[in-house]
């Protein structure tokens, strides 16, 4: 499933949106806190949280890639629509469901990792925003 889902975001993703999800996959395959039963699932969402927001991949191309069809849920759930909620509303979803997709949880927490690790893109709104939203997770 994660080498799949490598390949999705490798096909639809532009340069920095692939580096950016494999930084996260990266961090969510060094987590040691993540359960095992999960830890397959996480990564490979890792890959391809950004998918849908960057690109014009298909739900079927994501089904295909976990027999238990979880990460199609997982998606809608981790990608942010920029006309249904305010960004702090979308975290506090992703926090509230933390016990019932756990893999959207640490994958966002990932993805908060890699944002604020980024010095020369980070500018000080985005440090703020970003800051923030952690806040919220954890």
């Amino acid at each position: 499933m994660i080498e799949e889902a490598r390949k999705v975001a490798e096909k639809h993703l532009n340069k920095s949106v692939y580096l950016h999800s494999q930084r996260v996959a990266q961090y969510t395959r060094e987590n040691p806190m993540i359960p095992a039963a999960i830890k397959e699932r996480c990564i490979a969402l890792a890959w391809i949280h950004d998918v849908w927001e960057d690109s014009g991949c298909g739900t079927e191309e994501i089904r295909a890639l976990d027999p238990e069809k979880l990460l199609v849920r997982y998606l809608n759930l981790i990608t942010h629509g920029k006309n249904e909620e305010t960004y702090e509303e979308y975290i506090r979803t992703i926090k509230a469901m933390q016990k019932a997709c756990p893999e959207v949880w640490w994958v966002k927490v990932a993805d908060m990792k890699d944002h604020l690790s980024q010095r020369e893109t980070l500018t000080c709104r985005l440090q703020d925003k970003y800051s923030r939203a952690l806040a919220i997770l954890l």
